[in-house]
């Protein structure tokens, strides 16, 4: 028979009070009721049911007749602060690590969603960005590609307009470099660019100083920007003077642009009118190649179209119209042309092209996303981090809970009280996280080689991304352990018997396991990322590029008759100087992409198989200077008259035109420029380019005379003073010319650059990630610990070991870092490979990364954990058993 208070008693309370909360009290108060009845008996029962109920009755919040709660509100939340407030103080260890937990987190999300946000703003400041895209040139034969190049024809461009009414402008940008002088004053200069006058209204580039509709109109006009009118001119007002270029020609200042921002893929320091090309290559019939040609692709090329343009149903309406143009010189050659659009906003981190406007400093889409999806396993960790130390203290915190609700708090007040410590904690973790910030982007950009500023306190876009990580935050991490907290039913905490709310243990696995599958992914992701780049440091590269200086050669002005014989005589004189080893010119070095392409075909075969090879010319020491290997054949020779007529292969080209075998070419003859050439030697590939990049077939032929780069290998250890004295000799041969040089080594691995920056941002917030698991560590084991408690004092008294203990409370975290480790694997491996797949050269991911990554989060789990768990094994077993 069930024991029940009398009905009259129970009719009161249910008048009175409020029926959203009268089950939960009703169930309290009945609870307790039957525990008195079978200590005390039914009148002892009876009594206190009755008081009970009218204490009931007495508080405000629980009665079914009350004023509108917005009388009060103020009041409420004040009291809700008060207890937060007091809270946090009388707690003040969990509070810290929360919070730090939570700044730490938010500080290194916005570090990333700035940088994130920088490389994605690339071309995005130009007004109709959306509608401007670069012109590709894509080539192929018999159905392989040859050619994927950011640069285009000069043709393209205006045949785009006048056949497509989607165009609305397009302009041409025609790389170029050379020695500028002014009053004596010489500098080789790069960033030089040919372009249409309808480069200043296509792109958002304004000048300070002249007309933009004139400035590009006239031939050997030229436009400079804010540093270089400083650079030359100083104070002087630069519009209308003259700039001498290469020697010969004269080019008249006719505006002063803005310095061109730093996230523009496109960078100049100088414009020149297309005029100035145009007048160069006109023929006697007056017609210009630099406007006719297919052939000549050189040209960065960028069309405007009209707003809702679609990009892939216009390429497809180009190639209609492209090939009916074009029918003729495509079946005859045995070739196919397109020109796809490209968005200007998707250059810098999706597009790797042949000749990019600016390699080195291209970046990599693929890495900015996975750092926001880093940036995000950060804040999320944080946040579980707060709900495992919250749930953590729920034992000290069930008391509170029992006696608000026993004065008559209800569900609803609690968890707005604990949702008010959640807005607060995180509150103040912003405001740190934003300091920390504002007082580390500076030694962040130092790390990360970026550009970051705090100007991105003025963009109301970071506010709203704040404003949403805060909400976001709050709710995730408050929601869990309020529903969780204010779900303990007074009678059960008050007795010491929590048995609902802190059950669910799956849950709080489940947050430790991610934690766990972040920390040994972001490890093993770094320690990938580091063997890869030791690997591209340690490759064999098929050349010898240490103990190398390079000099720019010197510009030959004309037909200088004189050059051939003052270039010999440079060469023999840096040989006589007792710190060089060897001499070398060429056009190109390693490191430099090489622009120079001819058809080449085998001497046998017809006109259609002609295919697109690289250029390099080279004098005879060339090979043994970088030191390359001749696999077949032999290189250039002073002693053979018959070698300007030679050429030699390197072993790519010769698998490209589908000879046998390196042996088996020497002495076969290709043809190319426009006459057969004999083939005397096969050189072992090398890596003209980055290691990124398959080796590319190229041919050398003899051109002792270039003027491109002088190479110079130096003995080991020479001083650096042998500078002055390579500098002191370039310029008594060559007069007027600027001595610029750089090492070798320093610049083919500037193309790494971009690598190497994001295996520093990664292993830096792998870090930040991991020390905020940390923290949700401790929680996990503080809660473990106080849950256990009890459990540890009945093993001390009969008898259990302090490393028995530790090893029993150990061997959860061991299986759950177990279970992350079979999560984690596969999962950075698959996307580890993905990223690997980039690279022509890369490593194979071998278990030993993943072994280690799992050993570390083990030591560093341990670490964490070990503290308290060591504190709870060593404690006195009757300060935790004698409430028994």
């Amino acid at each position: 028979m069930e024991r029940l208070p009398p009905k009259w008693i129970m009719k009161i309370l249910s008048w009175w009070i409020d029926p959203s909360i009268l089950d939960e009290i009703q169930g309290d108060l009945l609870e307790l009721f039957q525990m008195d009845y079978t200590e005390q008996g039914k009148v002892y029962a009876t009594r206190r049911y009755l008081k009970n109920v009218l204490l009931s009755i007495r508080n405000y919040n629980l009665r079914r007749f009350r004023r509108s709660p917005s009388n009060n509100s103020l009041a409420m939340i004040g009291n809700y602060l008060k207890s937060t407030i007091r809270n946090i103080s009388k707690n003040a260890t969990y509070s810290i690590l929360n919070i730090l937990g939570l700044a730490i987190g938010i500080a290194a999300c916005l570090f990333i969603l700035q940088y994130v946000s920088y490389e994605k703003s690339y071309d995005r400041f130009h007004d109709a960005y959306e509608d401007i895209y670069r012109v590709r040139y894509k080539v192929y034969r018999d159905g392989e590609l040859n050619i994927d190049c950011a640069a285009a024809v000069p043709r393209v461009g205006p045949f785009m307009k006048e056949n497509l009414p989607e165009v609305v402008d397009f302009v041409r940008a025609y790389p170029m470099s050379g020695t500028i002088s002014y009053n004596n004053t010489s500098f080789r200069e790069k960033r030089m660019h040919i372009v249409d006058p309808s480069f200043l209204t296509i792109f958002s580039f304004p000048l300070i100083k002249g007309d933009p509709s004139t400035a590009l109109s006239d031939p050997y006009s030229v436009i400079i920007t804010e540093e270089i009118s400083k650079k030359y001119f100083g104070n002087e007002d630069p519009i209308g003077k003259t700039l001498e270029f290469d020697g010969d020609d004269k080019l008249q200042v006719t505006g002063v642009a803005r310095n061109v921002p730093e996230n523009s893929h496109l960078k100049f320091n100088f414009l020149i009118s297309y005029e100035t090309l145009n007048s160069r290559t006109r023929n006697d019939e007056g017609v210009s190649s630099s406007e006719t040609s297919w052939g000549w692709y050189d040209f960065n090329t960028y069309v405007r179209v009209e707003p809702g343009t679609d990009p892939i149903v216009f390429d497809e309406k180009f190639a209609d119209i492209l090939y009916q143009e074009r029918k003729e010189d495509f079946e005859k050659y045995n070739f196919k042309a397109e020109f796809p659009l490209q968005s200007i906003a998707d250059i810098h981190l999706y597009s790797n092209l042949l000749q990019e406007s600016e390699p080195e400093e291209q970046g990599d889409g693929r890495a900015v996303e996975f750092l926001s999806v880093i940036a995000l396993f950060i804040l999320i960790i944080a946040w579980i981090n707060y709900v495992n130390l919250s749930t953590a203290r729920s034992i000290d915190r069930s008391k509170e809970v029992g006696v608000r609700k026993t004065l008559g708090a209800s569900r609803r007040q609690l968890i707005f009280q604990f949702f008010t410590e959640a807005f607060v904690l995180n509150l103040i973790a912003l405001f740190l996280g934003v300091f920390i910030v504002l007082a580390g982007i500076r030694g962040f950009n130092i790390l990360t080689d970026s550009r970051l500023s705090t100007a991105f306190l003025g963009d109301p876009q970071f506010w709203i991304t704040i404003s949403a990580i805060f909400l976001l935050g709050t709710v995730l991490s408050g929601l869990y352990p309020a529903l969780v907290l204010s779900s303990f039913r007074p009678v059960s905490v008050l007795k010491g018997k929590l048995t609902k709310g802190i059950s669910n243990v799956f849950f709080r696995k489940a947050l430790v396991v991610f934690q766990f599958v972040a920390s040994v992914g972001l490890i093993a992701g770094t320690l990938i990322v580091y063997q890869q780049l030791n690997h591209l440091r340690k490759l064999d590269l098929g050349f010898d590029m240490s103990e190398m200086v390079v000099v720019n050669g010197p510009r030959v002005f004309g037909q200088d008759s004189l050059f051939p014989s003052t270039n010999e005589s440079f060469k023999n004189e840096l040989k006589q100087l007792a710190f060089v080893e060897s001499v070398t010119n060429g056009s190109n070095v390693p490191g430099d992409e090489i622009f120079w392409t001819n058809g080449i075909r085998r001497n046998s075969q017809s006109e259609d198989a002609n295919k697109i090879i690289y250029n390099v010319g080279i004098d005879y020491n060339y090979f043994d200077t970088y030191d390359i290997d001749v696999v077949a054949g032999r290189s250039y020779n002073r002693s053979h008259q018959t070698d300007t007529g030679s050429v030699i292969l390197n072993a790519r080209a010769i698998e490209y035109l589908g000879f046998k075998s390196p042996e088996a070419t020497i002495g076969d003859k290709v043809f190319f420029w426009n006459k057969p050439w004999t083939v005397i030697g096969v050189v072992d590939d090398y890596n003209q380019m980055t290691a990124k990049q398959a080796v590319s077939p190229l041919i050398f032929h003899l051109q002792p005379d270039n003027s491109g780069y002088y190479t110079i290998r130096l003995k080991e250890n020479t001083n650096p003073s042998a500078l002055n004295s390579l500098q002191s000799t370039y310029e008594s041969f060559y007069p007027g010319n600027p001595f610029d040089y750089f090492f070798l080594d320093d610049f083919f691995n500037r193309q790494y650059n971009n690598d190497h920056t994001f295996s520093r941002v990664f292993t830096l917030f792998a870090l930040f990630a991991i020390f905020v698991a940390c923290l949700g560590l401790f929680g996990l084991s503080s809660f473990n610990v106080v849950k256990r408690s009890k459990e540890i004092g009945v093993r001390k008294v009969l008898g259990a070991s302090v490393w028995k203990i530790v090893n029993l409370l150990s061997r959860e975290f061991l299986m759950l870092l177990l279970l992350a480790n079979l999560i984690a694997w596969p999962i950075i491996y698959w996307i580890m490979n993905n990223w690997l797949n980039t690279f022509a050269s890369r490593i194979s991911i071998g278990i030993w990364s993943f072994l280690i990554a799992g050993a570390c989060v083990l030591v560093i789990a341990m670490g964490s954990v070990s503290l308290k768990i060591v504190q709870a094994a060593r404690a006195n077993p009757v300060d935790a058993i004698r409430d028994e």
